[in-house]
Formats: C-alpha cells, structure tokens, sequence
C-alpha cells in the first residue's frame, strides 16, 4: 500500500515538474520578450527565474528522494529513473546555486557597463549554459513523464488472452460441485 501511495506521489510531482517546465521554457520566457522586449523582459526573467530554478532543485530532491525510497520498499525497477533524476538534481543545481547566479550577476555589471564586449560575450555565454541545461532537465523530464505515461496501460499476460478454442473460466475449481 504504502509503495502505490509512493508512485502516485513521484508521478503527480513529475507531472507538476515537467508542466512547470515547459510553461516556463516554452510560454512564459518568450511571451515575456516578444511583449515586453528585450530590458523589460530581462528584468522580469531575473526575477522569476531564480525562483524557479530553486523550486525545479527542490522537486528534483524530492523525486530522488522518493526513488530511493521506493527502490527499498517497492518491487518495480528504479535504478534507471534512479540515475536520471540524480543527474537532473545535480543540472539543477548547477542551474540553481551556480549559472542562475552568475548570470545575475554578469546581468548586473552588463546593466552598468553596457559598452563592455567582455561582459555581453560573458552573459551570452551564461545565458546559454543555463538554456542548454534547463533544456536537458526538460527533455529528461519528458522523457520520465513519457515512461510513466506509458506504463499506466496494463495489458493482459499472454496466459489470460481467450483462444476460439479455450473457454473462459467459469470460477469453479475441478472435482467441486457447483453451490
């Protein structure tokens, strides 16, 4: 019982996890550039990101958590899922605790220097180093959603499928009369 309760768990995380990541990916970081432009929307980015950024570390800790856990208690294999939630936790860490913040900070003296080339050649390469592992973290996340998708399906042991020429058990055991 407590296992099934377990899965449920992981499985409405992921999906929290994964919607959250393409919204932010996908929806909110461009809409916010096409309708507010480029400085407006640098701003608004730096100050929704971190927040994200350390709220993905934390369902990714969580994640990991639980598949170890369940790797204890439950029969179903998680080793696999195991090892890509850990590397996910530590991309998001490295997007969390090191990347988010430098780019910030790069952002900053950008903002103060903006005729440097040093630092625009600096905070392009941060932003991309944090959209390349952001978009890894999202693909492994589609992909775990996608495994768990598709194991929602239980289809029938080669023993239980009907043939023409087999009839389908009626409950009763041979040799006992009917009741």
């Amino acid at each position: 019982m407590i296992p099934r309760i377990l899965w449920l768990v992981y499985g409405y995380i992921l999906v929290f996890l994964t919607g959250g990541t393409i919204l932010m990916t996908l929806f909110v970081a461009p809409a916010l550039f096409l309708h507010l432009g480029t400085v407006k929307a640098g701003e608004a980015v730096g100050a929704l990101f971190p927040g994200y950024f350390h709220l993905l570390f934390t369902g990714l800790l969580v994640e990991v958590l639980l598949l170890f856990l369940l790797s204890k208690l439950s029969r179903r294999p998680t080793k696999g899922l195991l090892i890509t939630f850990s590397t996910g936790l530590a991309i998001s860490g490295l997007l969390a605790f090191y990347l988010g913040p430098r780019a910030a900070t790069l952002k900053a003296l950008h903002d103060a220097l903006p005729a440097d080339a040093a630092l625009i050649s600096a905070f392009a390469a941060a932003h991309r180093e944090s959209f390349m592992a952001n978009l890894v973290i999202l693909i492994g996340l589609l992909g775990a959603t996608l495994s768990l998708l598709s194991r929602t399906v239980e289809y029938p042991a080669p023993d239980r499928v009907l043939t023409p020429e087999k009839k389908p058990p009626t409950g009763r055991t041979e040799g006992h009369p009917a009741d």
